[in-house]
């Protein structure tokens, strides 16, 4: 019996996105680790962006960005049988564009132009957030009613939806550790991206 033939658009951005969180969750965890001047629970992940390690997480930040844009093509090609989703694409583009954003504003630190670093800093973090997890959402509830994602299919909606909760949490419940609720955001974040990768290798075939 011969191979399933593959679209390899498709399984490239699979494996892409795949390779990006994986890069991401390991040089954010080891961040974790080795900077002993920084509280992981008090202190969100952007304060990692700066100081030793700050250039590998400001890359892998970019990375992701790549791998957000390449998502915005996959989602809207791998729906094609069940009808693409304009605006879950759209808003994994805009978060991708907003994403480098938040990495270089942070080199702007002890400039003339820190004030207004910070402000676009923060507008740009919630942009990413809020685009992503709603695209997550969009995306996840589509393919519900794909025949090709009926394997795992309710992950993909149970992880968006947690993020969504974890979002408002974040926004919201200011008396919980910053670093503690972002971070465990950002965890469900790569956890449905590794689950989307699948989904995409799955209809490339």
């Amino acid at each position: 019996m011969s191979a399933p033939h593959r679209s390899r658009p498709l399984a490239f951005a699979a494996c892409w996105i795949a390779f990006v969180a994986l890069v991401f969750a390991l040089t954010a965890g080891v961040l974790q680790w080795t900077r002993a001047d920084l509280d992981p629970i008090a202190m969100p992940l952007s304060a990692y962006l700066r100081g030793p390690g700050g250039g590998w997480l400001r890359a892998a930040y970019y990375l992701m960005a790549s791998a957000l844009a390449c998502l915005a093509w996959a989602g809207f090609r791998g729906m094609q049988p069940a009808g693409p989703s304009g605006l879950a694409s759209a808003l994994f583009l805009v978060a991708a564009l907003a994403l480098p954003v938040v990495a270089v504003t942070v080199l702007y630190e002890h400039t003339p132009q820190e004030e207004l670093a910070r402000l676009i800093h923060g507008l740009a973090a919630q942009t990413t957030f809020l685009c992503l997890v709603m695209g997550m959402l969009l995306l996840s509830s589509r393919w519900l009613h794909d025949a090709r994602m009926r394997v795992g299919r309710n992950a993909g909606v149970v992880l968006a939806s947690l993020a969504f909760v974890q979002m408002w949490v974040l926004a919201l419940w200011k008396g919980l550790p910053p670093g503690l609720t972002q971070k465990a955001l950002i965890v469900l974040i790569l956890l449905w991206l590794g689950w989307i990768a699948r989904q995409l290798w799955r209809a490339s075939r």
